[in-house]
């Protein structure tokens, strides 16, 4: 009876020293949004269509908390559209939260963090694009699974 409690406490101290080595968690890398979000139509630079990629990245990271993400865009495939309004929408499945908020920047680096609640959470980003020499088109929206 001896044996086995030595035993289990040696296996216990290491488990627990296998922890605290281990560190507090840390998020992954920013995560992409399906497809990047494509614009047809708006003659651009001698092309006819522009894709805009986004991601999103869970806390705990610098500057971004539990229970937040932060949304970002970038050019996925040139031409680069002269600007842009970009807009994320998500819920939350396991709180029910809800939002909607346009990122900021210098398009096309776009981002936003917002307070999403932690849980599972759907977003989607979607805008409008000005490829500068033509009329404001619409960007296709893209969507995304998260966790946070």
């Amino acid at each position: 009876m001896r044996r086995t409690a030595t035993r289990v406490s040696i296996l216990a101290g290491a488990a627990v020293a296998a922890l605290l080595a281990a560190g507090p968690a840390q998020a992954g890398p920013p995560h992409p949004f399906g497809p990047p979000a494509l614009t047809i139509g708006c003659p651009n630079q001698g092309s006819l269509m522009s894709l805009t990629g986004a991601t999103g990245q869970s806390g705990p990271e610098p500057g971004i908390n539990p229970g937040e993400i932060r949304f970002q865009t970038f050019p996925a495939a040139p031409p680069i559209p002269a600007a842009g309004q970009v807009t994320v929408a998500w819920i939350n499945f396991d709180t029910g939260q809800t939002g909607i908020a346009d990122l900021v920047g210098t398009y096309p680096y776009y981002s936003r963090t917002v307070y999403t609640g932690q849980g599972r959470v759907m977003a989607t980003v979607f805008g409008s694009i000005n490829l500068g020499s033509s009329p404001l088109c619409q960007s296709n929206p893209t969507f995304g699974n998260f966790i946070a």
